[in-house]
Protein backbone atom coordinates (compact mmCIF):
# COMPACT_ATOMS: atom_id res chain seq x y z
CA UNK A 1 0.00 0.00 0.00
CA UNK A 2 1.21 3.47 -1.14
CA UNK A 3 1.26 6.04 1.95
CA UNK A 4 0.41 9.70 1.33
CA UNK A 5 3.49 11.59 1.78
CA UNK A 6 4.00 13.43 5.21
CA UNK A 7 5.16 16.87 3.12
CA UNK A 8 2.02 16.70 0.72
CA UNK A 9 0.25 17.81 4.18
CA UNK A 10 -0.58 21.75 4.17
CA UNK A 11 0.81 23.19 7.09
CA UNK A 12 -2.15 25.13 8.51
CA UNK A 13 -3.63 20.75 8.44
CA UNK A 14 -1.14 18.97 9.95
CA UNK A 15 -2.37 20.09 13.78
CA UNK A 16 -5.36 18.50 12.69
CA UNK A 17 -3.87 15.40 11.03
CA UNK A 18 -1.18 15.06 14.17
CA UNK A 19 -4.24 15.09 16.73
CA UNK A 20 -6.59 12.67 14.00
CA UNK A 21 -4.19 9.90 14.55
CA UNK A 22 -3.85 10.05 18.41
CA UNK A 23 -0.75 12.18 18.84
CA UNK A 24 -0.60 15.19 21.08
CA UNK A 25 -0.71 18.72 19.21
CA UNK A 26 2.84 19.63 19.67
CA UNK A 27 4.29 17.14 18.19
CA UNK A 28 3.32 19.18 14.57
CA UNK A 29 5.70 21.73 15.19
CA UNK A 30 8.25 18.41 16.04
CA UNK A 31 7.66 16.96 12.99
CA UNK A 32 7.64 20.18 11.08
CA UNK A 33 10.90 21.14 13.01
CA UNK A 34 12.16 17.77 11.67
CA UNK A 35 11.00 17.62 8.14
CA UNK A 36 12.24 21.07 7.28
CA UNK A 37 14.81 21.95 9.41
CA UNK A 38 16.73 19.15 10.29
CA UNK A 39 16.00 17.74 6.94
CA UNK A 40 15.85 13.83 8.29
CA UNK A 41 14.18 11.14 6.04
CA UNK A 42 12.93 9.36 8.19
CA UNK A 43 9.87 8.85 11.14
CA UNK A 44 12.20 7.07 13.22
CA UNK A 45 14.92 9.88 13.05
CA UNK A 46 12.49 12.27 15.14
CA UNK A 47 13.41 11.22 18.42
CA UNK A 48 11.77 13.91 20.69
CA UNK A 49 8.23 11.88 18.95
CA UNK A 50 7.51 9.26 21.31
CA UNK A 51 8.15 5.61 20.24
CA UNK A 52 4.44 4.79 19.65
CA UNK A 53 3.99 8.31 17.86
CA UNK A 54 6.36 7.05 15.63
CA UNK A 55 4.73 3.89 14.98
CA UNK A 56 1.68 5.11 14.49
CA UNK A 57 3.24 8.02 11.31
CA UNK A 58 5.25 5.04 10.01
CA UNK A 59 1.94 3.07 9.21
CA UNK A 60 -0.35 6.26 8.21
CA UNK A 61 2.20 8.29 6.60
CA UNK A 62 5.64 8.16 4.20
CA UNK A 63 8.28 10.84 4.06
CA UNK A 64 8.93 10.25 0.08
CA UNK A 65 12.58 9.61 -1.55
CA UNK A 66 13.00 11.14 -4.16
CA UNK A 67 16.52 10.65 -6.20
CA UNK A 68 18.53 13.14 -7.87
CA UNK A 69 19.52 11.24 -10.84
CA UNK A 70 22.21 13.33 -11.95
CA UNK A 71 23.84 16.38 -10.81
CA UNK A 72 26.28 18.33 -13.99
CA UNK A 73 28.51 21.61 -12.97
CA UNK A 74 29.38 24.02 -15.72
CA UNK A 75 32.76 25.72 -15.76
CA UNK A 76 30.91 28.82 -14.01
CA UNK A 77 29.74 26.53 -10.77
CA UNK A 78 26.46 26.61 -11.51
CA UNK A 79 24.67 23.13 -11.07
CA UNK A 80 22.10 21.73 -12.65
CA UNK A 81 20.09 18.75 -10.57
CA UNK A 82 18.21 15.89 -12.73
CA UNK A 83 15.14 14.85 -10.25
CA UNK A 84 13.47 11.49 -10.42
CA UNK A 85 10.24 11.00 -8.86
CA UNK A 86 8.20 7.56 -7.47
CA UNK A 87 5.97 7.52 -10.86
CA UNK A 88 8.95 8.23 -13.39
CA UNK A 89 8.62 11.95 -13.66
CA UNK A 90 11.36 13.92 -14.12
CA UNK A 91 12.13 17.53 -13.20
CA UNK A 92 15.56 19.99 -13.67
CA UNK A 93 16.31 22.41 -10.95
CA UNK A 94 19.09 24.29 -10.58
CA UNK A 95 21.67 25.67 -8.07
CA UNK A 96 23.25 29.02 -9.04
CA UNK A 97 26.24 31.14 -7.03
CA UNK A 98 26.12 35.10 -6.85
CA UNK A 99 28.75 37.41 -6.87
CA UNK A 100 28.61 37.47 -2.98
CA UNK A 101 28.71 33.77 -2.44
CA UNK A 102 24.77 33.47 -2.06
CA UNK A 103 23.31 30.63 -3.84
CA UNK A 104 19.85 30.82 -5.39
CA UNK A 105 17.74 27.59 -6.20
CA UNK A 106 16.06 27.62 -8.83
CA UNK A 107 13.19 25.37 -8.68
CA UNK A 108 10.39 23.45 -11.08
CA UNK A 109 7.00 23.58 -10.69
CA UNK A 110 5.40 21.48 -12.98
CA UNK A 111 6.79 18.53 -15.37
CA UNK A 112 6.82 20.39 -18.50
CA UNK A 113 4.76 23.40 -19.36
CA UNK A 114 0.76 23.96 -21.10
CA UNK A 115 2.08 27.70 -22.03
CA UNK A 116 3.50 27.10 -25.18
CA UNK A 117 6.07 29.99 -24.77
CA UNK A 118 8.14 29.48 -28.00
CA UNK A 119 11.54 30.93 -26.58
CA UNK A 120 11.37 28.55 -24.01
CA UNK A 121 12.50 24.54 -23.83
CA UNK A 122 10.29 23.47 -21.41
CA UNK A 123 7.48 24.21 -22.93
CA UNK A 124 8.49 22.16 -26.47
CA UNK A 125 8.65 19.31 -24.03
CA UNK A 126 4.97 19.86 -23.93
CA UNK A 127 2.97 19.69 -20.09
CA UNK A 128 2.81 16.13 -17.95
CA UNK A 129 1.46 16.87 -14.76
CA UNK A 130 1.80 18.96 -11.88
CA UNK A 131 4.13 18.28 -9.01
CA UNK A 132 3.10 18.11 -5.56
CA UNK A 133 3.27 20.42 -2.46
CA UNK A 134 6.35 17.75 -1.26
CA UNK A 135 7.73 17.17 -4.56
CA UNK A 136 8.43 21.00 -4.96
CA UNK A 137 9.82 21.08 -1.60
CA UNK A 138 12.09 17.96 -1.52
CA UNK A 139 13.94 20.22 -5.16
CA UNK A 140 15.29 22.48 -1.90
CA UNK A 141 15.60 19.95 0.97
CA UNK A 142 17.62 17.70 -1.19
CA UNK A 143 19.88 19.98 -2.52
CA UNK A 144 20.44 21.71 0.85
CA UNK A 145 21.52 18.42 2.00
CA UNK A 146 24.34 18.65 -0.05
CA UNK A 147 25.18 22.15 0.54
CA UNK A 148 25.50 21.56 4.01
CA UNK A 149 27.93 19.19 3.71
CA UNK A 150 30.61 21.92 2.02
CA UNK A 151 28.57 24.25 4.64
CA UNK A 152 27.07 26.32 1.88
CA UNK A 153 24.04 28.52 1.91
CA UNK A 154 21.39 28.44 -0.17
CA UNK A 155 19.89 32.25 0.34
CA UNK A 156 17.50 32.24 -2.16
CA UNK A 157 14.85 30.87 -4.01
CA UNK A 158 12.63 31.34 -7.38
CA UNK A 159 10.06 30.03 -8.44
CA UNK A 160 11.77 29.91 -12.32
CA UNK A 161 12.03 26.45 -13.32
CA UNK A 162 9.75 24.17 -15.37
CA UNK A 163 6.24 25.03 -15.32
CA UNK A 164 3.79 27.70 -14.94
CA UNK A 165 3.57 28.02 -11.03
CA UNK A 166 -0.02 30.01 -11.12
CA UNK A 167 -1.21 26.65 -12.77
CA UNK A 168 -0.36 24.42 -10.20
CA UNK A 169 -1.69 27.31 -7.52
CA UNK A 170 -2.62 25.11 -4.81
CA UNK A 171 0.84 22.88 -4.33
CA UNK A 172 3.25 25.85 -5.03
CA UNK A 173 1.25 28.24 -2.66
CA UNK A 174 1.83 25.34 0.23
CA UNK A 175 5.26 25.06 -0.40
CA UNK A 176 6.01 29.08 -0.07
CA UNK A 177 3.84 28.89 2.72
CA UNK A 178 6.34 26.12 4.67
CA UNK A 179 9.61 27.90 3.06
CA UNK A 180 8.35 30.74 4.20
CA UNK A 181 7.40 29.94 7.74
CA UNK A 182 9.62 30.17 11.00
CA UNK A 183 9.16 26.48 12.14
CA UNK A 184 10.45 25.48 8.73
CA UNK A 185 12.71 26.99 6.02
CA UNK A 186 12.64 30.48 7.93
CA UNK A 187 13.21 32.05 4.98
CA UNK A 188 12.53 35.75 4.55
CA UNK A 189 9.62 37.04 2.11
CA UNK A 190 12.11 38.86 0.11
CA UNK A 191 14.14 36.05 -0.76
CA UNK A 192 11.11 34.11 -2.54
CA UNK A 193 10.68 35.22 -5.99
CA UNK A 194 7.79 33.74 -8.21
CA UNK A 195 7.92 34.02 -11.82
CA UNK A 196 4.60 33.57 -13.79
CA UNK A 197 3.93 34.46 -17.57
CA UNK A 198 0.86 36.52 -16.61
CA UNK A 199 -1.96 34.67 -15.44
CA UNK A 200 -3.81 37.62 -14.25
CA UNK A 201 -7.00 36.14 -11.90
CA UNK A 202 -4.50 33.95 -9.99
CA UNK A 203 -1.88 36.91 -9.43
CA UNK A 204 -4.94 38.83 -7.92
CA UNK A 205 -5.70 36.02 -5.31
CA UNK A 206 -2.02 35.54 -4.90
CA UNK A 207 -1.70 39.30 -4.16
CA UNK A 208 -4.31 38.48 -0.96
CA UNK A 209 -3.23 35.31 -0.14
CA UNK A 210 1.11 35.60 0.49
CA UNK A 211 3.67 38.09 0.29
CA UNK A 212 6.83 37.53 -1.78
CA UNK A 213 8.72 39.19 -5.00
CA UNK A 214 6.77 38.57 -7.88
CA UNK A 215 8.71 38.46 -11.48
CA UNK A 216 6.11 38.47 -14.79
CA UNK A 217 7.46 37.35 -17.89
CA UNK A 218 6.55 40.37 -20.61
CA UNK A 219 9.13 39.65 -23.60
CA UNK A 220 7.06 42.08 -25.81
CA UNK A 221 5.75 45.68 -26.35
CA UNK A 222 2.69 44.79 -28.78
CA UNK A 223 0.34 42.22 -28.41
CA UNK A 224 0.74 40.89 -31.90
CA UNK A 225 4.53 40.00 -31.23
CA UNK A 226 3.51 38.85 -27.38
CA UNK A 227 0.43 36.70 -28.97
CA UNK A 228 3.48 34.74 -31.03
CA UNK A 229 5.84 34.56 -28.70
CA UNK A 230 2.89 33.89 -25.55
CA UNK A 231 -0.25 32.24 -26.46
CA UNK A 232 -1.49 33.20 -22.50
CA UNK A 233 -1.50 36.54 -23.63
CA UNK A 234 -4.39 35.74 -26.04
CA UNK A 235 -6.27 35.70 -22.83
CA UNK A 236 -4.54 38.17 -20.61
CA UNK A 237 -2.62 40.87 -22.93
CA UNK A 238 -0.56 43.28 -21.97
CA UNK A 239 -3.04 45.88 -21.20
CA UNK A 240 -4.51 43.65 -18.43
CA UNK A 241 -1.10 43.11 -16.79
CA UNK A 242 0.08 46.21 -16.62
CA UNK A 243 -3.51 46.98 -15.15
CA UNK A 244 -2.59 44.34 -12.59
CA UNK A 245 1.11 45.66 -11.90
CA UNK A 246 -0.62 49.24 -11.58
CA UNK A 247 -2.86 48.19 -8.35
CA UNK A 248 -0.13 45.40 -7.14
CA UNK A 249 2.44 48.20 -6.57
CA UNK A 250 -0.03 50.51 -5.24
CA UNK A 251 -1.81 48.17 -3.02
CA UNK A 252 1.47 46.30 -1.87
CA UNK A 253 4.07 49.15 -1.85
CA UNK A 254 6.45 46.37 -3.14
CA UNK A 255 7.84 46.86 -6.49
CA UNK A 256 7.39 44.21 -9.35
CA UNK A 257 9.71 42.82 -11.83
CA UNK A 258 9.30 42.23 -15.62
CA UNK A 259 11.42 39.55 -17.33
CA UNK A 260 12.14 40.85 -20.95
CA UNK A 261 13.72 38.16 -23.14
CA UNK A 262 15.42 39.93 -25.88
CA UNK A 263 15.59 38.13 -29.28
CA UNK A 264 17.10 38.96 -32.39
CA UNK A 265 15.10 41.24 -34.84
CA UNK A 266 11.78 40.16 -32.41
CA UNK A 267 11.91 41.96 -29.46
CA UNK A 268 14.84 44.52 -29.76
CA UNK A 269 13.85 47.59 -32.31
CA UNK A 270 14.43 51.05 -30.74
CA UNK A 271 10.16 51.54 -31.20
CA UNK A 272 10.35 48.53 -28.75
CA UNK A 273 12.29 50.43 -26.24
CA UNK A 274 10.23 53.52 -26.45
CA UNK A 275 6.97 51.27 -25.70
CA UNK A 276 8.74 49.35 -22.88
CA UNK A 277 9.27 53.11 -21.11
CA UNK A 278 6.04 53.83 -21.93
CA UNK A 279 4.28 50.90 -20.56
CA UNK A 280 6.43 51.15 -16.97
CA UNK A 281 4.77 54.95 -16.96
CA UNK A 282 3.08 55.28 -12.54
CA UNK A 283 4.38 51.75 -11.99
CA UNK A 284 7.35 51.03 -9.01
CA UNK A 285 9.01 48.32 -11.28
CA UNK A 286 12.44 47.05 -12.58
CA UNK A 287 13.19 45.16 -15.76
CA UNK A 288 15.59 41.94 -15.95
CA UNK A 289 17.05 42.20 -19.89
CA UNK A 290 17.61 38.11 -20.37
CA UNK A 291 19.49 37.35 -23.96
CA UNK A 292 17.69 34.87 -25.36
CA UNK A 293 19.53 31.73 -24.59
CA UNK A 294 19.10 29.31 -27.64
CA UNK A 295 18.45 25.86 -27.76
CA UNK A 296 17.98 22.60 -30.48
CA UNK A 297 14.73 23.22 -32.60
CA UNK A 298 14.07 26.82 -31.62
CA UNK A 299 13.49 29.66 -33.91
CA UNK A 300 14.97 32.44 -32.00
CA UNK A 301 18.35 34.01 -32.26
CA UNK A 302 20.25 35.50 -29.83
CA UNK A 303 20.67 39.26 -29.39
CA UNK A 304 24.06 40.81 -30.18
CA UNK A 305 25.59 42.41 -26.92
CA UNK A 306 25.42 45.71 -28.45
CA UNK A 307 21.78 45.37 -28.94
CA UNK A 308 21.54 44.50 -24.95
CA UNK A 309 23.66 47.57 -24.12
CA UNK A 310 22.16 49.68 -25.92
CA UNK A 311 18.59 48.40 -24.52
CA UNK A 312 20.22 48.89 -20.93
CA UNK A 313 21.30 52.32 -21.56
CA UNK A 314 18.08 53.72 -22.85
CA UNK A 315 16.14 52.35 -20.18
CA UNK A 316 18.39 53.28 -17.19
CA UNK A 317 19.20 56.50 -19.05
CA UNK A 318 14.71 57.05 -18.30
CA UNK A 319 15.33 55.93 -15.11
CA UNK A 320 14.21 52.44 -15.05
CA UNK A 321 15.99 50.01 -13.13
CA UNK A 322 17.07 47.35 -15.19
CA UNK A 323 19.64 45.07 -14.84
CA UNK A 324 21.20 42.33 -18.01
CA UNK A 325 20.26 39.30 -16.44
CA UNK A 326 23.35 37.25 -16.59
CA UNK A 327 23.07 33.32 -18.40
CA UNK A 328 24.45 30.89 -16.25
CA UNK A 329 25.15 27.36 -17.05
CA UNK A 330 24.28 27.76 -20.75
CA UNK A 331 26.81 25.08 -21.48
CA UNK A 332 25.10 22.86 -19.72
CA UNK A 333 21.62 24.35 -20.58
CA UNK A 334 20.84 25.28 -17.36
CA UNK A 335 20.33 29.16 -18.49
CA UNK A 336 16.73 30.72 -18.34
CA UNK A 337 14.43 29.23 -20.59
CA UNK A 338 16.71 25.75 -21.68
CA UNK A 339 15.15 23.65 -19.04
CA UNK A 340 13.98 20.11 -19.94
CA UNK A 341 13.67 16.75 -18.28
Amino acid sequence: MNLPNITDVPLSQLPQIVTGLGIKRYAADQIVSWLYKKKVSSFDEMTNLSIKAREILNTSYSIEKNEIEKIVEAPDKTKKFLFAFSDGSRVESVLIPAMDDRLTICVSTEVGCAMGCGFCRTSHMGFKRDLTQGEILSQLIDVQRLCDKDKEIIANIVFMGMGEPLVNYDSVLGAIQIILSERAFNFSKRRVTLSTSGLVPQLEKLMTDIDIRLAISLNATTNSVRNKLMPINKRYPIESIMEFAQKYTKKTKNAITFEYVVIKDINDTDKDMERLVKLMKGIRAKINLIPFNPFSGSEYKSPSEKTILEFHKYLTDRHIQTNIRISRGQGIMAACGQLAA
